[in-house]
């Protein structure tokens, strides 16, 4: 796997020239840098003819690709073909001499940016519509004509100069192609499990590899690829944490072609909170969740719905095993890592016996 480089600093003065490539009449006012994830994002103020404009300006860190070009089609997509809120691209550059390229503006969308470990002390009624948007979403993003192979997605337009991505799902592809899906699954679960054999978890990673084994051989197609997000919670969104609506959903750079039960079992443990049970002031809500997943999803696509109304269990024990490789990032009250980790055991053992 690739080293993860730091974001760079971008200098003031080529700050200004990516405005100005993008379109002449704009000045550059105000400039903040916004920590998000490892590529350089900024927050922008523009003025032209006396109109203020906010965007954000996403580039790569170190002149790597980082899906930073990808990510900018998948939006320019998901804005004309859904109603999934996601910032409108208005420049992608993919190679420049001086710039700090591949890179893209978007629009700034509102609502608030709230911390990943926050889902588990959302009141009911905000996770519940929360999770019903997110399903109707999901249901938007899975009935998307764009994949036929399994594969992290990519993009196969041309490349442009401070130019805007057509929109066009006959420009989405996948790297690296997979026919089947059960050996692609494999892979994923083999990578992931090498991880897990270096985590705090390691004792259970033997008896995993064996169920994911015997789980595996034991799915029942026919697998059709969609496209997932895959990446899914509240550190990739933009919500009012009161009422649980999605104002913005961002981050489109780790989007695969996979089945749709996969996406949705990953979002429905994610966004239930489950993995952080073991505090004392949060609940398992996995239930809650998933049913109002399941009714945002029918009122987007109720012929997809079939797909992913029953839950499967490998799927969700991926996303179990990617939350214990990733422990260490969690944002815990101090004194209570032993508690979280119990739990998380407990779940992952009660999985295992059934």
């Amino acid at each position: 796997m690739d080293e993860i480089p730091a974001a760079r600093e971008i200098p003031d003065s080529t700050l200004r020239d990516v405005v100005r490539l993008a379109d002449p009449a704009w000045e550059l006012r105000e400039a903040t840098p916004a920590e998000r994830g490892f590529c350089s994002v900024y927050h922008l103020v523009v003025v032209a003819d006396d109109a203020t404009r906010e965007l954000y300006l996403k580039a790569s860190p170190d002149g790597r690709d980082w899906a930073v070009p990808t990510e900018a089609r998948i939006q320019a997509v998901l804005r004309g073909h859904t109603s999934i809120p996601v910032p409108e691209v208005v420049a992608v550059t993919d190679g420049h001499e001086t710039l700090p390229t591949p890179l893209y503006l978007m629009s700034a969308l509102p609502g608030e940016e709230v911390a990943y470990e926050r889902v588990g002390r959302f009141e009911d009624d905000a996770l519940r519509r929360l999770a019903r948007e997110t399903g109707r979403y999901l249901a938007e993003l899975h009935s998307v004509p764009a994949v036929e192979q399994f594969g992290h997605v990519r993009h196969c337009g041309p490349d442009l100069t401070s130019g805007r991505p057509e929109g066009d799902p006959a420009n989405l592809t996948v790297g690296e192609p997979h026919e089947d899906w059960p050996t692609y699954l494999r892979a994923r679960v083999e990578h992931e499990l090498d991880r897990h054999a270096d985590s705090r978890f390691s004792d259970l990673t033997p008896d995993l590899n064996r169920w994911f084994e015997a789980g595996i051989e034991r799915l029942d197609g026919p697998f059709d690829p969609v496209l997932g997000r895959n990446d899914h919670g509240l550190h990739n969104l933009l919500v009012d944490p009161e009422t649980g609506e999605i104002t913005a959903m961002l981050d489109w750079g780790y989007t695969l072609a996979v089945p749709a039960a996969y996406d949705f079992e990953f979002a429905a443990y994610l966004f239930s909170g489950a993995f952080l049970a073991g505090l004392p002031d949060v609940s398992d809500r996995r239930s809650l969740v998933r049913e109002a997943m399941l009714s945002g999803y029918r009122t987007a696509a109720p012929g997809r719905t079939e797909s992913v109304s029953t839950p499967e269990p490998v799927y969700e024990a991926l996303a179990m095993v990617r939350i214990m490789n990733d422990f260490a990032h969690l944002d815990l009250p101090d004194g209570t890592e032993s508690a979280v980790m119990d739990r998380l055991r407990a779940d992952v053992r009660a999985l295992l016996d059934r």
